[in-house]
C-alpha cells in the first residue's frame, strides 16, 4: 500500500476515541449496522459489519463507500458488498454517513445537503474532507479504496484532487459534476462567471481546498490511482438530481457526456499515459443506479482489479 501524508490539521481530529456503540438507525442512514466514531469529540456515524476498533490483523483491505445526495449510507455499503459477492474475510466495507441538520446525531456533524461533496465545513467549521482524513487515520495501515456514487463520486473526485492523504485507489461513479483542473471547457463558459470556481474548477478555493497552487494540485491528481465509471443510460439532461447550474452545464449536458468530456480533459491536460492509467469504463444500458453500476463487470473490476 502507498505511504500516506496527512494534513497537520488532521492530528487534532484524530485524537479520537473510537466507539462501537450501535446507534438508533435513522431512515436516511438505513437499517444496517450503524456504528460511530468520535472525531474531535463529536459523533460521526458509519455503516460497517463491525466497529473499527474490533477489526483484527486479518483485515488487510478497507473499502470506504460514499453515498449520494440521498445519504443512504448502509444501502451504499450493501451495494458494494453485493458486488463483491459478500464481504471477503480480509476486507471490510465501511460507509460513512455525511449527515445534515435533518438527521445528525446529537452533537454530531451537520453539513448542507449539497455542501459535503465539495469538502465544505459543517456547522462547527469542520470540512467533510477533514473528517474523511480522520476516518482514514482510524482505519490504520491497511490498503484503502475510496468509492463514491453520484454525490459520493463528486466527493471522491474532489478529495483526490486536494487531499494530501494518499489512498490506494479512488473509484468515481456517475457524478453530476467534476473539478476541472484547467479553465478549458467543452461548452461555452463566457456567460457563466463562476464556471471555474471551486467545486467545478480551481479558482476561489478556501479552507481545506487550499492545499497548494493549481500546478501542485494537477501534479497530485495525475499521480492518483483513479478509476471512472459511467452508465450510458445516465444521459437525462432533465434529471431532478442533475446539477444544472451554469458551471456544471459547461462540462456537458448530462452525466454521461460530462464523464466522457472529463476524461478527454485529463488526456488533453496530462497526456494519454495518464488517461490510460486513469481509465473510464462505460456500462451499457445502466442509468443512475449504484447497485447496477457496481454489479457490472466494470464495477466489480474497479473494486477488485
Amino acid at each position: 500500500m502507498r505511504g500516506r501524508v496527512l494534513r497537520a490539521a488532521v492530528t487534532l481530529l484524530v485524537a479520537v476515541v473510537v466507539s462501537g456503540c450501535a446507534l438508533q438507525p435513522r431512515q436516511v442512514l438505513g437499517d444496517g449496522a450503524a456504528q460511530r466514531i468520535l472525531i474531535a469529540g463529536r459523533p460521526f456515524q458509519y455503516c460497517a459489519s463491525a466497529p473499527v476498533q474490533a477489526w483484527g490483523q486479518e483485515i488487510r483491505r478497507v473499502i470506504i463507500a460514499v453515498h449520494g445526495l440521498d445519504r443512504a449510507a448502509c444501502a451504499m455499503r450493501d451495494a458494494v458488498v453485493a458486488a463483491l459477492g459478500g464481504e471477503p474475510a480480509d476486507t471490510v466495507v465501511i460507509a460513512p454517513h455525511f449527515s445534515t441538520s435533518a438527521d445528525a446525531p446529537t452533537g454530531g456533524f451537520a453539513w448542507g445537503p449539497s455542501t459535503w461533496p465539495a469538502g465544505e465545513p459543517d456547522r462547527g467549521g469542520v470540512s467533510s474532507f477533514a473528517v474523511m482524513d480522520a476516518l482514514v487515520e482510524a482505519v490504520g495501515d491497511r490498503s484503502i479504496t475510496l468509492v463514491g456514487f453520484s454525490g459520493g463520486g463528486q466527493f471522491t473526485n474532489r478529495y483526490a484532487a486536494v487531499s494530501r492523504t494518499m489512498l490506494d485507489r479512488y473509484v468515481i461513479i456517475n457524478p453530476s459534476s467534476y473539478v476541472w483542473l484547467t479553465a478549458d471547457r467543452p461548452r461555452p463558459s463566457a456567460s457563466c462567471p463562476t464556471f471555474n470556481d471551486w467545486r467545478y474548477g480551481l479558482d476561489g478555493r478556501a479552507g481545506y481546498a487550499e492545499t497548494g497552487n493549481p500546478e501542485e494540485i494537477r501534479e497530485r491528481y495525475a499521480s492518483r490511482g483513479v478509476r471512472y465509471l459511467i452508465g450510458t443510460a445516465d444521459d437525462d439532461p432533465n434529471s431532478t438530481s442533475l446539477d444544472r447550474s451554469c458551471a456544471a452545464q459547461t462540462q456537458g449536458a448530462n452525466r454521461e457526456e460530462r464523464a466522457v468530456n472529463y476524461h478527454a480533459h485529463l488526456v488533453a491536460t496530462f497526456g494519454q499515459d495518464v488517461g490510460d492509467a486513469q481509465p473510464l469504463a462505460t456500462v451499457a444500458g445502466v442509468g443512475h443506479d449504484a447497485r447496477r453500476m457496481l454489479a457490472s463487470e466494470a464495477g466489480r473490476a474497479s473494486l477488485t482489479g
